[in-house]
């Protein structure tokens, strides 16, 4: 193995170790800055450790015939502790202004949203309602005048029976004395069949 095939080996592994860091604690910042994709994180972590073996075994084929040795993960290592001391402030920050970019976005559209979409749907639920009562009390006046045409209309077609259908009429009083004179008869009937079987 040619000095030049090593010294690519070194860089690539050490640039890979910036970029897993970098990679990581940016998406690892923005899925935490967002409720919903909190939920999605160990999708994303699989999904980021998968690629980067991939990547680091892919550049060790690339440079050193995919020989794979414990110096890989050192310089790993150091390319990871490099990003640490110099880039992660500024790629957290980064970060953050997506999140923050993102959350103005939504604002945004969300408004647009309860703009076009909810305002005028409460605006139709109250004129739907306030139709509704309209035309319910509208109903109930229709309604009462028509109970009162009807009353009217039936005392002018029972006027002429009413004075038969009313209480003090003089075939309840013949119809009251003869029940009486009826439950009168029975009862003496009974008490007399009794006796007449003694």
């Amino acid at each position: 193995m040619s000095a030049g095939q090593n010294v690519a080996y070194v860089l690539w592994m050490i640039a890979s170790g910036v970029a897993m860091g970098a990679v990581f604690d940016w998406y690892n910042t923005i899925s935490g800055g967002f409720r919903w994709l909190r939920r999605l994180r160990p999708l994303c972590d699989l999904a980021f450790w998968m690629a980067s073996a991939f990547l680091v075994y892919l550049l060790t084929f690339r440079t050193i015939d995919g020989e794979f040795r414990i110096w890989t993960l050192v310089l790993l290592a150091v390319g990871y502790g490099l990003y640490r001391l110099t880039l992660r402030r500024r790629v957290m920050r980064s970060a953050f202004a997506v999140v923050a970019v993102i959350r103005f976005i939504v604002r945004i559209v969300r408004r647009a949203l309860e703009m076009v979409v909810v305002w005028p749907l409460r605006l139709l639920a109250r004129l739907a309602l306030g139709v509704g009562r309209a035309l319910y009390r509208a109903g109930l006046v229709v309604e009462n005048g028509l109970c009162r045409m009807v009353a009217i209309l039936f005392a002018v077609v029972t006027f002429p029976v009413r004075r038969y259908v009313r209480r003090d009429a003089a075939w309840r009083k013949k119809l009251a004395a003869w029940q009486e004179d009826f439950w009168q008869r029975a009862s003496n009937w009974l008490i007399q069949s009794r006796e007449s079987a003694r």
